[in-house]
């Protein structure tokens, strides 16, 4: 109870008073906290779901196997002979176009005899359910059974008739395998083939009886790895965006740091009072420490109500950027969960706590005798300022050391300690800088301003140990801001050169609809043919992409004509060479060029040898040199 008695009449009844201060500090953490999760939520949502639709149709297979630029039919009767329970769900995957909305869907095919994963269908026979113009939609499309939609698939458009509703398959487009292999001239080849092995036997023998039985160039993974490399790849993106938001919540504890402060500077009468009285310091210092808690949980529940509303508008901006760069994605729902409240909630009131820890340990060390003494503390930061500096100093010798070292585990670990040391070391500057600026201008402002300028420039100093926390997180959020600024700046030049470089030709060709990072829809070979055969054009440079996995990674597999490229490129090779020479060294032989992303990702050099199963064997591929690519963060 005398705990109690001590935090209302030393904390509770000042809150009430100046509810304006309180409000600005719970705002204060409500922001930080909100910028978490809001960025927390919507990175969650654009990016918890890679290939939704695909996924939930392949069901729950144990293996499956793929090939660059697809397994052949061949692989699936292979597989269909062996003398073992099987269960083969072959998969042809691609993306659609909706014509009316320019929204983009998964396009699969399926067996659908053997499948049969259509519901509330209508009763189809096996040649209706080839016929081309025959799909099904999952839940989320919005259609129903009847419904005619015109799609855009590669550079085809058609009208297609809505048979059927695919239960938990998202948004997308099923139709029979025969059909989509036509439509997307995959001729014989398949992208996938699922696999469900009987139980009898451990996976990894199962593993190994399967990887026996197919042929070179083709590679068998355990269900799901695809996905597993997208979220490797998208880690550090989503690690970064994690990192960046905390900033907001040290902007944060600079602010409640100040306010407990305030309440320290101006309660010293009456905490002398109570000590003399007989309070602990123990007591005292567990009232200040309730107090940032409180503050710390009102922010913390406004912050969870505001980072809701802020996500709605983040997964929209990190969609863009996860589509783009990185993966397809249909956005999920914004999941406000009990744990993320929770942990909202957790994350404002330990912020708070500790931002405290420091004026609260000096308000329990307050002594009746010292209590009237108001200034004390800021004449002990003035007395110290050139010793605090001193320690800036060696912090900023430190940040410097940390910024030169190494990634740890692909997470620049030492980076972030780096801004922290320098958030430091400028909050210890602080008092000597204020200290300084405050005598040389204090003088001209009285002169120019009158009276009052000189006695708000005095008072400026003479409170130096709040006014350095204040100027502290004002500094850090203008140095976050000019971080951004900077950086997107530079990396806005850097691809305008790029795109000067790059952009050779007059005029491009690609299927209608948004591009992704993971989306390579293909022309028909006779639009090339004839473009050439046009007078007005002097050469044609054909170019196809694959999706691939390197190391666990996905990447982009991509091929040109070398002639065309040698002759018109200007795209600028690290090792300073022509463009000309390069492509010339790649005709003919089993030579690669690799983009400046692909090489930092997975640590290649000129020189070094790549292995990818192509064309039904393991091929060896020498580097011959690197360029400079923004298209995307696979890496080509």
């Amino acid at each position: 109870m005398a705990y109690l008695k001590i935090f209302h009449r030393l904390i509770l009844r000042p809150l009430k008073r100046e509810r304006v201060r309180t409000a600005l500090t719970i705002a204060a953490v409500a922001l930080g906290v909100a910028v978490v999760l809001a960025i927390e939520l919507a990175g969650e949502a654009a990016a918890g779901s890679f290939r939704s639709s695909v996924e939930t149709l392949a069901g729950s297979g144990d293996f499956e196997v793929t090939a660059t630029g697809g397994v052949p039919a061949t692989v699936l009767a292979r597989l269909a002979l062996l003398p073992y329970a099987f269960k083969l769900r072959p998969r042809i995957e691609d993306y659609a176009v909706v014509a009316a909305t320019n929204r983009v869907a998964p396009f699969i095919g399926v067996d659908m005899l053997a499948d049969a994963p259509a519901a509330g269908s209508e009763k189809l026979g096996p040649s209706e359910f080839q016929r081309g113009d025959s799909i099904w939609v999952g839940k989320d499309a919005g259609w129903k059974p009847g419904d005619r939609i015109r799609l855009i698939v590669n550079d085809e458009s058609a009208e297609y008739i809505v048979r059927g509703i695919v239960g938990g398959a998202g948004d997308a487009i099923v139709t029979d395998l025969a059909p989509a292999a036509r439509l997307l001239h995959r001729g014989v080849n398949l992208d996938r083939i699922l696999i469900d092995v009987p139980a009898a036997r451990p996976l990894d023998q199962w593993e190994s009886i399967l990887r026996a039985a197919l042929p070179d160039g083709v590679t068998l993974a355990p269900q799901g790895a695809r996905t597993g490399e997208n979220r490797r790849m998208l880690a550090a993106f989503r690690w970064n965006l994690r990192v960046l938001s905390y900033i907001a919540l040290v902007v944060g504890a600079f602010l409640i740091y100040n306010t407990i402060s305030v309440s320290v500077v101006r309660r010293r009468e009456e905490i002398g009072i109570m000590r003399a009285l007989g309070a602990t310091r123990a007591g005292v210092l567990g009232a200040f420490l309730l107090e940032a808690a409180c503050l710390g949980f009102a922010g913390g529940l406004a912050g969870v109500a505001l980072g809701r509303l802020m996500a709605i508008g983040s997964v929209r901006l990190v969609a863009a950027t996860v589509e783009s760069l990185y993966v397809s994605s249909t956005p999920a729902p914004i999941a406000l969960t009990w744990a993320v409240v929770l942990a909202g909630i957790a994350i404002g009131v330990l912020v708070s706590v500790v931002s405290a820890l420091a004026p609260a340990w000096e308000a329990s060390q307050v002594v009746p005798v010292e209590a009237m003494a108001r200034g004390r503390r800021d004449h002990h930061v003035r007395m110290h300022q050139w010793r605090d500096l001193a320690f800036g100093a060696a912090f900023a010798l430190a940040a410097w050391f940390a910024a030169s070292q190494p990634a740890v585990g692909g997470k620049p670990l030492f980076g972030y300690l780096a801004a922290l040391l320098m958030i430091g070391a400028s909050t210890l500057a602080i008092p000597a800088l204020i200290a300084a600026l405050s005598g040389a201008t204090a003088t001209i402002a009285g002169r120019m301003f009158g009276v009052e300028a000189l006695l708000a420039s005095r008072s400026l100093a003479g409170s130096m140990r709040r006014t350095a926390v204040l100027v502290g997180a004002l500094s850090t959020g203008i140095a976050m801001l000019s971080a951004v600024g900077i950086m997107v700046g530079s990396f806005r030049q850097t691809v305008l050169l790029w795109m000067e470089d790059r952009l050779q030709a007059d005029l491009y060709l690609r299927p209608a609809g948004p591009a992704g990072a993971d989306r390579h829809p293909t022309l028909a070979p006779d639009i090339a043919a004839r473009l050439e055969g046009l007078p007005e054009v002097a050469a044609v440079d054909r170019f196809r992409a694959y999706e691939i996995g390197y190391k666990g990674m996905p990447a982009t597999l991509g091929g040109g004509d070398a002639r065309i490229a040698g002759r018109y490129g200007r795209r600028p090779f690290f090792s300073g060479a022509r463009p000309a020479d390069v492509f010339a060294q790649l005709i003919g032989h089993d030579r690669v060029i690799v983009s400046e992303a692909f090489a930092n990702k997975h640590g290649v050099n000129r020189g070094d040898t790549l292995e990818l199963p192509i064309g039904g064997r393991r091929v060896r591929f020498r580097v011959i040199d690197i360029y400079g690519d923004y298209s995307n963060e696979r890496g080509y």
